[in-house]
């Protein structure tokens, strides 16, 4: 089912995703000791790109948030591929992100109240 607005549904999707990767990023940093650990991460922003470029008129959404190993990391000596400076930089990073989808939504929404209530 389509949303009444169309950036409702982009905005809930961008938003999941940037919970998903808060998850997979907390994950990365608790496992950052942990030998052969190997980083993970999450992608769907190149997806939605692409989702959006085709254009996708008739509703159907295939692009959705994907877990993956990060390849082409060095290891460290016990296997492990995290590095704890990156994992904190990418947390700040998605967190902010988060914010302003988050903003985005709230700027939807009350423009939408604002339509309906005039």
């Amino acid at each position: 089912m389509q949303s009444l607005n169309p950036q409702f549904d982009l905005l809930g999707r961008l938003i999941s995703a940037s919970e998903m990767r808060h998850k997979v990023i907390s994950h990365n940093i608790a496992n950052v000791n942990t030998p052969d650990y190997q980083r993970l991460d999450v992608e769907f922003e190149q997806q939605l790109s692409q989702e959006l470029a085709r254009g996708q008129s008739d509703g159907h959404r295939s692009a959705a948030p994907e877990v993956i190993q990060t390849p082409g990391l060095i290891n460290r000596a016990d296997g492990n591929n995290v590095d704890i400076d990156r994992e904190i930089g990418q947390l700040n990073k998605n967190a902010l992100l988060q914010q302003v989808w988050l903003q985005l939504l709230t700027t939807e929404m009350n423009q939408m109240r604002t339509a309906i209530e005039s």
